[in-house]
């Protein structure tokens, strides 16, 4: 059983926004009842049956339906109130009473470990959604990647496995796939800056053996998470497939805190707090420690750890009323071993990874006009050794990139961006495989190269009438390393046919260009085109109630030009087994299509009752090889999944917990087939699949106010039905019988936790 028991603390004052707007002085005699609501921090909704203490008078009042509390009897002079609801982070303010009372006082919760914020934005939406009209688009705040994280990883991207149209089928690694896109092909942002090291892993492995992965980011320090799953603006180029933007909280502007967290997988800290006696300012840092190794090496019952540690920081100051400068740091290392027993010579036994990365932001804010630049500096090395401590890979890359947006509202009805943004990349590689005599390494690579990317974006949202927005945009962009450029345009719409009825319709072109390890070194191509994609989606929005929404889209992604390694794969040919070439080469040679529905119901509320979703998608990806004629499934074509999410706050003190995940689950990529309980190597590609994946995991929260502290206990139980999922694994083969050993590897079996929070 693992324990997991959490430790928060704060110094200086505490709490959240007391007073109708801003203010901290409320007013009253000793006769004279104060008055009251407690409501939700984004949304405004009412907090029922939540207890509001005043601490130092000894009384308490519990809201009614409308979040509205009455407390008599209190004294001229300041008082702390206190309220704690799960869920939302424990409120504590003194409140200054005087007479005669102006008025009744709001209380505003911030969901998660969200601290007070002296300015609150009230979105009058209960569904959280981007500003463009996107046709599928979700967005996960902190409270929802606070319960969907899971304990053994503490990992936001596992938070994102659960969202509609996404796809999963392996428990120790970060990596989804999203309507039958790859992980290579999605986009990833973090604080405005496109960046792919934001992942603990292994890098520089072919074939997907059997590693692990987790986000390099501590899911406390995030404000929200944003999946683009389809069509959408391109403010940020490269990438065919979604987009996954990341945006860092800002530290506390009212309180200093620290928060300290130990489970059985790891140990983090979260310090944060004010800048100066005028609180222009806030810092926030947060530091974790895994020892997920020894957790997962447990669990498997084999010699495979992975483990990892890092840091996030972040500074924000307001050098005005409308200058802001930001600063944002994250930094991490991860070390993965595997089983050493009967392994190739070029198998990865021991995979080490290391990145930083920097932003600073500079943003200035008229009325009418918003205007911000950002610097990106961002470094990465990672090293592959085999079981003889033999060299595999070593490989480093460097960013360094510049970026500028403004946004301009011209009219009422119409608002501009637009952006530019140059980028240099340095990238060298070692790498060394199995030579063709199968008992030597040969050096494949050994290459060191830079190259420029640049490019730009403007687009336009125009609202002709209040039911209707229209929202076009171009993107272009070059590429030095191949001497290509590229133009992709994109345009967007929502039509609001009633207040709960919304159609939206998406199209764009998003094309993709070789990177280093595609171009140079001996699979390096030649001549190689930018892949390309043509997405189009429509959905459709019905609001049956406040808080509960049914939604359905359908998808078409054209393919073009998508690379491919043939002879990468060992395959029948004939009647003879025909080995991988790891000198393949990458080729234009794939276009394809990926098709499909997508459904979801939704309900949110922010008192008691259930909150989640339930999501539906079916859908088809193939490929066919224009040189050779060979059609085939994708490698990420899972035909039906199934992902729900649900919350259910009891009482203020009570939740329960739910996350399940059902897929029809993926190819066994490569040339396999199974006959008679035994696989074989075949001349037809992904003929083959993993068997059907299915996870449920249970959480329960219960807290107790004690001492001026909150106590939250909580248990978790992953994978309840113990379910004996598998996930791929590269087979040895046997190029006599062409019989392959199992292609995949047992993953958890049920792990139950028990944990414990303490507030000060």
């Amino acid at each position: 059983m693992i324990v997991v028991g959490q430790l928060s603390s704060a110094w200086g004052q505490t709490g959240v926004n007391p007073g109708s707007d801003r203010g901290q002085t409320r007013v009253g005699g000793v006769s004279d009842p104060v008055t009251g609501r407690v409501v939700d921090g984004r949304t405004g909704a009412p907090l029922d049956r939540v207890l509001v203490v005043v601490e130092d008078a000894g009384k308490s009042a519990t809201t009614d339906a409308d979040g509205r509390f009455r407390i008599d009897g209190l004294a001229p002079g300041p008082h702390r109130f206190y309220v704690s609801v799960v869920g939302y982070a424990l409120f504590r303010r003194d409140v200054n009473v005087t007479f005669p009372d102006p008025g009744p006082i709001t209380l505003r919760l911030t969901e998660g470990t969200t601290t007070y914020r002296e300015t609150v934005t009230v979105t009058p939406d209960v569904f959280r959604s981007p500003i463009d009209p996107v046709p599928s688009a979700h967005v996960l705040g902190n409270a929802e990647l606070l319960n969907l994280r899971g304990v053994l990883a503490d990992d936001p991207l596992r938070a994102v496995q659960v969202l509609p149209g996404v796809a999963t089928g392996d428990d120790l690694r970060s990596e989804f796939t999203v309507r039958g896109s790859d992980f290579r092909h999605l986009t990833f942002t973090v604080d405005g800056f496109a960046t792919p090291y934001l992942l603990h892993t292994v890098r520089g492995v072919e074939d997907r053996g059997p590693t692990g992965s987790v986000a390099m980011i501590n899911s406390d320090v995030i404000e929200d998470v944003t999946l683009l799953n389809g069509s959408y603006p391109q403010r940020y180029g490269g990438h065919t497939g979604a987009e996954v933007d990341f945006r860092l909280r800002d530290g506390s502007r009212d309180r200093r805190s620290l928060h300290v967290a130990v489970s059985g997988t790891n140990a983090s800290l979260v310090a944060e707090g004010p800048i100066g006696r005028g609180r222009r300012g806030a810092w926030l840092v947060s530091a974790r420690q895994s020892y997920l190794d020894m957790i997962v090496h447990r669990l498997t019952f084999r010699a495979v750890s992975f483990g990892f540690a890092d840091a996030q920081a972040k500074l924000t100051y307001d050098l005005s009323p409308r200058h802001r400068f930001d600063l944002t740091a994250l930094a991490g290392h991860s070390r993965f071993e595997n089983d050493p027993v009967a392994r190739e010579i070029d198998d990865v036994h021991v995979g080490l990874n290391a990145s930083v990365v920097g932003v600073a932001g500079w943003r200035f804010t008229m009325p009418r006009l918003v205007l911000s630049q950002r610097l990106l500096v961002a470094d990465n090395h990672f090293r592959n050794q085999n079981t003889s401590s033999l060299e595999l890979d070593n490989g480093r890359d460097r960013q360094l990139a510049y970026r500028a947006d403004a946004t301009v509202v011209a009219a009422r009805s119409l608002e501009v961006d637009a952006g530019a943004e140059a980028e240099r990349r340095d990238d060298s590689r070692v790498r060394r495989r199995l030579a063709a005599n199968r008992l030597s390494l040969t050096q494949l690579d050994d290459y060191t190269a830079d190259a420029l990317l640049t490019g730009g974006y403007a687009s336009t949202r125009w609202t002709p009438t209040p039911r209707v927005t229209i929202s076009p945009g171009v993107r272009s962009d070059r590429w030095s390393l191949t001497g290509q450029s590229t133009v992709s345009p994109w345009i967007q719409a929502e039509w609001r046919l009633s207040p709960g009825t919304r159609v939206r319709a998406g199209a764009g072109r998003y094309q993709q260009f070789a990177d280093f390890d595609k171009v140079l070194g001996v699979s390096g191509g030649v001549g190689l085109r930018p892949e390309r994609a043509q997405q189009y989606d429509i959905g459709v929005e019905q609001r049956i109630a406040h808080g509960f929404r049914i939604s359905a889209t359908v998808y078409d992604r054209q393919e073009y030009d998508m690379l491919r390694r043939p002879g990468a794969e060992t395959r029948l040919v004939g009647a003879r087994v025909v080995r991988a070439l790891a000198s393949s080469k990458y080729e234009n040679r794939l276009d394809g299509f990926a098709r499909g529905v997508e459904l979801m119901a939704e309900r949110t509320t922010a008192g008691r009752g259930v909150s989640g979703w339930l999501s539906y998608a079916i859908g088809r990806t193939r490929y066919r090889d224009t040189v050779s004629g060979e059609t085939f499934w994708g490698d990420a074509d899972q035909r039906h999944t199934m992902n729900a999410y649900a919350l259910y706050r009891h009482s203020e003190r009570a939740s329960f917990v739910a996350k399940l995940r059902i897929g029809s689950n993926f190819p066994i990529p490569g040339y396999y087939a199974e006959t008679g309980g035994s696989f074989v190597v075949t001349d037809v590609r992904n003929t083959a699949r993993l068997p059907v994946y299915g996870r449920l995991d249970l959480r329960a929260n219960r807290t107790f106010n004690w001492s001026r502290r909150r106590v939250t206990l909580f248990a978790e139980v992953i994978n309840v039905l113990n379910r004996a999922n598998v996930r791929f694994n590269p087979p040895g083969i046997n190029v006599t019988t062409r019989v392959t050993t199992r292609p995949f590897d047992s993953m958890l079996p049920i792990v139950p936790s028990v944990g414990m929070l303490i507030e000060f």
